[in-house]
């Protein structure tokens, strides 16, 4: 199964103006104006249509992904796990009803978790594909049975897509969802291709909203985005999964006037990772010169323009369970250059060759696909010929790059790990195992030897998983299997106008909890 998570499948096309059940649309200025890269489309839930972002705003899920990844109450106020990690079982919150007046209780939260768990569309989901049963045990309480332990389960129910409660109601003969209707904290009243807006839940459950309408504004350019926040058209801008904003226009809106960037740090590490397939980089030796060949310090000023912490781990410290931090080696030419000697390559004028073969890599890179990614090619490149590998890069689409992540034909590409709530177990489950289907996403490094390791490490129980996980990030280091480069900060910009702005969670959720609007 492919591990469907982050971005839109392709632009959804919505026909006119959609008027959805809810909230009548608030008068008044206090409105939010964020700019988005893409419009959000019908924000189903059992389909990779629609961006990510938007969902939590009209969606509530039974826990909540918090700081550093603590897990916090949302629609369920407390649960308790069975000793033997087979039995959830949740005590839901009372007194909350969707935004179309019907009652959240232990059925309707039943009628949704039985709408993806045990589905094989969803068994990419440890708690789905180990589903037993569900069982409404009172009014407002309900047990998840699994058939074996899942140590992941309660993290796996923050995430944003399928997990989340939707009106029973809101679904077509059929089954299909047919509006966004949720408990969350605002009401989606129109949505079109340029644009949504959307207004306070009357009936929410937790703390009402300071302003009295977001709207969503679809920008796809960086700069017409930063030009609007200058001009005082947007207010907020940025956002990984949302419009990304660039590390040099970060820092130039920081140091304009009226505008101001915000940072958060990151929680998914962006990686150079050798293709399973290379026969030039299947030399352990290579690798690990190449590792010593980067200088991670200059790419976090030269590329990230200081917006970025350099890492030596696949994850950053932000994420728990992501394995004992590791010190970064300086980089160190003269060590890889004598890793490459002692593996019998031979020096070749300003290269290296071996049994008739010259050092060469293709590195492959797409601004398309990740920002950015062009200029960093560029660097290491510079970087690795000092040590006299020959470098090319392939500059392509994103579909090109897709497809040839896929049939690994390349050396080394950039890529991203998912970032919170999805891991760790999401990017080692889908980007490590070979008998998974990652689809365009491609893999960060396959071996026979590291499969059961990483099994044996996604299913340990809870007393034993921070032992099994270190075990994948230690051969992973030993074999020199992955380069992790830096963690990239979260960036977003916003004008004068907004106050209280903080950055959330996760890079998959709005910066609108607490703001203000100061006229």
């Amino acid at each position: 199964m492919t591990l469907m998570l982050a971005g839109v499948a392709g632009a959804v096309a919505v026909a006119g103006a959609m008027t959805l059940p809810g909230t009548a649309l608030a008068g008044g200025h206090k409105s939010l104006r964020i700019a988005v890269a893409a419009e959000i489309g019908g924000l189903e839930l059992r389909q990779n249509v629609s961006p990510l972002h938007t969902y939590s705003l009209v969606f509530d899920s039974l826990v909540r992904y918090g700081e550093n990844g603590n897990l916090e109450p949302a629609l369920a106020t407390s649960w308790t796990v069975s000793n033997d990690g087979k039995t959830i079982s949740f005590q839901l919150r009372e007194g909350v009803t969707f935004s179309d007046g019907t009652p959240f209780d232990a059925e309707a939260a039943k009628w949704n978790l039985e709408r993806w768990m045990g589905k094989d569309d969803f068994s990419w989901i440890g708690v789905s594909d180990a589903m037993e049963s569900i069982v409404a045990t009172g009014s407002h309480s309900l047990d998840i049975n699994l058939e074996r332990e899942v140590p992941v389960a309660l993290l796996e129910l923050t995430i944003v897509r399928p997990v989340r409660f939707l009106s029973p109601k809101a679904v077509d003969a059929d089954g299909n969802q047919t509006a966004p209707i949720g408990t969350g904290p605002w009401v989606i009243t129109e949505n079109t291709n340029a644009g949504t807006t959307l207004v306070p839940n009357a009936s929410y459950w937790g703390e009402k909203p300071a302003i009295e309408k977001i709207e969503l504004k679809v920008v796809p350019d960086e700069l017409s985005r930063s030009n609007g926040l200058r001009a005082g058209d947007l207010d907020v801008i940025g956002g990984e999964w949302v419009a990304a904003l660039s590390p040099r226009r970060a820092r130039a809106l920081d140091q304009a006037e009226g505008t101001s960037a915000a940072t958060a740090p990151g929680t998914a590490s962006m990686l150079m990772t050798f293709s399973p397939k290379s026969e030039v980089l299947g030399d352990t030796a290579v690798r690990e010169a190449v590792s010593l060949s980067v200088d991670r310090d200059a790419i976090v000023q030269i590329i990230y323009e200081g917006y970025a912490d350099p890492t030596a781990n696949v994850f950053p410290a932000s994420i728990p369970q992501g394995g004992k931090q590791i010190p970064i080696t300086p980089r160190n030419v003269d060590a890889a250059r004598e890793k490459l000697a002692a593996a019998g390559w031979e020096a070749s004028g300003d290269g290296w060759s071996k049994d008739g073969k010259t050092l060469s890599i293709d590195l492959m890179v797409s601004d398309e696909a990740i920002p950015g990614s062009r200029r960093l090619g560029e660097l290491v490149q510079g970087q690795l010929t000092e040590t006299g590998f020959d470098v090319s890069i392939s500059s392509l689409d994103a579909a090109t790059l897709y497809d040839r992540r896929q049939s690994f034909t390349y050396d080394l590409t950039f890529m991203g790990t998912y970032g919170a709530p999805y891991d760790p177990h999401g990017t080692i489950a889908n980007l490590l195992l070979s008998n998974v289907d990652s689809g365009p996403d491609g893999k960060i490094y396959m071996h026979p030897d590291l499969d059961p390791i990483v099994e044996a490490g996604l299913a340990a129980p809870a007393k034993d998983r921070d032992a099994g996980m270190q075990a994948i990030y230690d051969w992973l280091s030993a074999n020199s299997a992955v380069v992790p480069l830096v963690a990239p900060q979260r960036l977003w910009a916003h004008g004068v106008r907004v106050g209280n702005f903080s950055i959330p969670s996760t890079a998959y959720d709005m910066p609108v909890e607490g703001v203000v609007i100061n006229e």
